[in-house]
């Protein structure tokens, strides 16, 4: 992993994943952003609890530290172009964090029953291993 480089993790198996991986992909204008399957990558995830490995999305920033699920929106918020400071404030914020810990929660209670159904694309998204 570069200096600057983050990596996003999640259920390589999952629809609603796998868009979102492509999402991520089409704003990270400075690909800065490494998208991997959560299932390829678990030596990035050591002491992830291996029930939360496929359950959440993952950040790994450029200092390895990781994040999952509604506490890794402002990282990934960081790794995208102008990010930086909506990140900080984001962060700063239990009332903003709150928010974004149960929006995550609200679109992963609904993932399998929902999206999920749809076979992930063929094609992988990201600059590789």
């Amino acid at each position: 992993m570069s200096a600057r480089e983050y990596v996003l993790l999640f259920d390589g198996e999952c629809g609603l994943c796998g868009a979102f991986g492509r999402w991520v992909h089409a704003a990270d204008l400075r690909r800065r952003i490494r998208i991997r399957p959560a299932q390829s990558s678990r030596e990035l995830l050591r002491g992830v609890p291996d029930d939360q490995v496929l359950a959440v999305f993952h950040m790994v920033d450029p200092g390895g530290r990781i994040t999952s699920a509604g506490d890794a929106v402002p990282t990934l918020i960081e790794a995208l172009p102008m990010g930086v400071g909506l990140a900080r404030v984001v962060r700063g914020s239990e009332a903003l964090m709150g928010r974004a810990r149960r929006s995550y929660r609200f679109a992963a209670r609904f993932r399998d029953r929902l999206v999920c159904r749809v076979a992930p694309a063929a094609t992988s998204v990201g600059s590789g291993p």
